[in-house]
């Protein structure tokens, strides 16, 4: 176990099988940002509870009122419940087998058009702020990205695309897609309030499961919250099976 000291606010908590960093929560600067690489895997074993303990003493000491993890397995999940951590967001897992190319049948002329990102080259500033701001308005102050959450996003797989719909030269919608070896994710999709039941939603899947196919992906895996029943069904109509393992968001308390 590797306890390190930093300035408050972020850094490295341990350093151990999984790195677990802290830095504050998108938009609550009041609330940490626990963040466990490897959390999704179902065979993450983390620390003894004492460790894990030491990781909330050190939290508390930078400021933080409360902590928030990120997606975690059903095993890292249940240690973390032992030291008091409850139950912030439940996600259901869900996959998509590739068997032939995939075909839908939605018109190609207001498909939504990739956003390609040249070698050496990042995505204008101006696009990543409209971005955010239809991630903002998809999913409220709570659970919406920032820079910092986005660009863990993009790196989150070995390669990835992001694809837009535009109405009337305003960004409606967006997905990310990413691959890394033979397995694609949807990484983030996000529809503006106003454009919801248009079919922008289920274009901008669509062109994420042909971008996966492409590259050699034999499944692509999407999460989504257990009570989000129009996502559910979105993602089942394109053949969307639930997984046999969830994924929890949980949260403490340091007051």
């Amino acid at each position: 176990m590797n306890l390190t000291t930093r300035p408050p606010r972020s850094g490295v908590v341990w350093s151990g099988v999984s790195s677990v960093r802290v830095r504050p929560w998108p938009h609550l600067p009041q609330q940490a940002f626990l963040l466990i690489a490897g959390s999704h895997g179902p065979d993450l074993e983390l620390p003894h509870s004492d460790i894990l303990n030491e990781w909330v003493h050190t939290i508390s000491s930078w400021g933080y009122q409360k902590v928030r993890t990120t997606a975690l397995a059903p095993a890292p999940a249940h240690a973390l419940r032992a030291v008091g951590f409850v139950t912030a967001q439940e996600l259901l897992l869900l996959k998509c087998t590739h068997y032939t190319a995939p075909s839908f049948d939605i018109p190609r002329d207001i498909a939504p058009r990739p956003v390609r990102q040249l070698l050496g080259k990042r995505y204008s500033s101006r696009l990543i702020e409209e971005i955010l701001e239809v991630d903002q308005l998809a999913f409220g102050d709570e659970w919406s990205l920032d820079h910092e959450s986005l660009r863990d996003a993009f790196r989150a797989t070995r390669s990835s695309r992001l694809f837009i719909s535009r109405t009337h030269g305003k960004i409606d919608g967006f997905v990310l897609v990413g691959a890394t070896g033979s397995n694609g994710f949807i990484q983030r999709l996000a529809v503006h309030p106003s454009a919801r039941r248009t079919g922008v939603a289920s274009r901008l899947v669509a062109s994420a499961l042909r971008w996966s196919f492409k590259h050699g992906c034999s499944a692509t895996v999407v999460n989504t919250e257990v009570s989000n029943a129009a996502a559910i069904d979105l993602y089942r109509s394109f053949d969307f099976v639930p997984m046999e393992h969830g994924l929890h968001v949980l949260e403490r308390d340091l007051q």
